[in-house]
């Protein structure tokens, strides 16, 4: 005889608020247009709302979406490089960040998204020895940081500015250190190993960061568009 499937009669809180989350969750993938639509009101309200050291994870999984509908509005039109201005950086949301680099293509992160994690990094780093010991970066983790550097604009344009300007605060996380740390050291000769190749006109990043790390994307390939937002 098959087994009978056990019913649920009484659900605890607990239990109707993990439901809840795992639900919610699946929608911030924005994989489909229901998802997208709650994913987009839900930043909706929480853009009315100050980031503060108690909900910005949750600022932190709408931006994960990588959806620039729910991005825009969840930033209200505030600037991008300053969002996350009133939170001390942490292990956490550095680690987020990387993860984000790591995770998407070269061309796959929305502009202004690319802005806000690379705002995040700026200050983690601004003291880069401080940084270290907060989140100690790998050279994976440069990589994914300066695989995003665009050989199509200059220096100066704004993405490519602010990651050539932590790649030089991380090339000197080793300075007056002793030479036994070797992992340290070695994090900031790749960093500066990694903007010298894209400063150097006679050289490629490719010298730098493996080829399967330089392979291009759109983030506008496979987006979907709220439903309420009307087509332009």
């Amino acid at each position: 005889m098959p087994q009978k499937e056990k019913i649920i009669t009484w659900w605890s809180d607990k239990e109707v608020n993990d439901l809840e989350l795992t639900l919610l969750h699946n929608m911030f993938d924005c994989t489909n247009q229901e998802g997208v639509d709650v994913a987009y009101m839900y930043a909706k309200f929480m853009g009315k709302k100050k980031i503060t050291s108690d909900n910005y994870p949750i600022f932190l999984r709408l931006l994960e979406t990588g959806n620039h509908w729910v991005i825009d509005v969840l930033l209200q039109g505030n600037d991008p490089m300053t969002f996350f201005k009133a939170i001390q950086p942490n292990s956490f949301i550095i680690s987020k960040c990387f993860e984000m680099l790591k995770n998407w293509k070269v061309g796959e992160i929305y502009p202004k998204l690319f802005l806000i994690i690379l705002g995040i990094l700026k200050t983690s780093y601004e003291k880069s020895c401080e940084g270290y010991k907060i989140y100690p970066l790998t050279e994976e983790d440069v990589n994914s940081l300066g695989k995003h550097l665009d050989n199509k604009k200059d220096q100066d344009s704004p993405i490519n500015k602010a990651i050539l300007h932590i790649l030089d605060s991380l090339a000197t996380i080793s300075d007056n250190l002793p030479p036994e740390d070797k992992k340290r050291e070695k994090v900031a000769n790749h960093a500066n190993n990694v903007r010298g190749k894209f400063l150097d006109k006679n050289k490629n990043l490719n010298e730098a960061i493996p080829d399967n790390l330089l392979i291009k994307g759109d983030y506008k390939k496979n987006e979907i568009q709220p439903s309420m937002v009307s087509k332009k």
